[in-house]
């Protein structure tokens, strides 16, 4: 199995783990889901962890370097964004459409553009015209 593809599928496995603790079943538990978000990030981006948050977005990308993972980059931040709009975070909004720019990015450094991407990117920007994300959708985006 491809490097993308275990990757892949990490991210959804816990968009599923995130989505059931924010929507059950059982009890609502968002610090423990924000905390398995930002474990996820730091293991995705290493190093940099301490470092692309506070980067603007083609700065950051620029680290990243990779499409794949600026990608995946991209759907764990739309997942921290659910997580943070589940806990009332009126910033999440922002963290959201921080996750689309990056993925915007990903598909512009693309070699092949991937289907898969666009529609993760065309349903997150419907989130954004519409109403935050949640972190029950495939993919891992929020």
């Amino acid at each position: 199995m491809a490097q993308r593809d275990v990757v892949l599928r990490w991210i959804e496995q816990l968009a599923k783990v995130v989505a059931r603790l924010i929507h059950g079943p059982g009890p609502m538990d968002l610090v423990l889901a924000e905390d398995q978000v930002q474990d996820a990030l730091a293991q995705h981006v290493g190093p940099l962890a301490s470092v692309v948050p506070k980067l603007d977005v083609p700065s950051a990308a620029g680290l990243l370097n990779d499409p794949e993972r600026i990608f995946g980059y991209a759907q764990l931040l739309s997942l921290l964004a659910a997580v943070r709009h589940a806990a009332g975070d009126p910033l999440a909004r922002e963290t959201h459409a921080r996750a689309v720019a990056f993925a915007r990015v990903a598909l512009s450094r693309a070699a092949e553009r991937p289907v898969t991407w666009e529609n993760w990117v065309e349903e997150a920007e419907g989130w954004l015209a519409a109403e935050a994300p949640r972190a029950d959708s495939q993919g891992g985006h929020a």
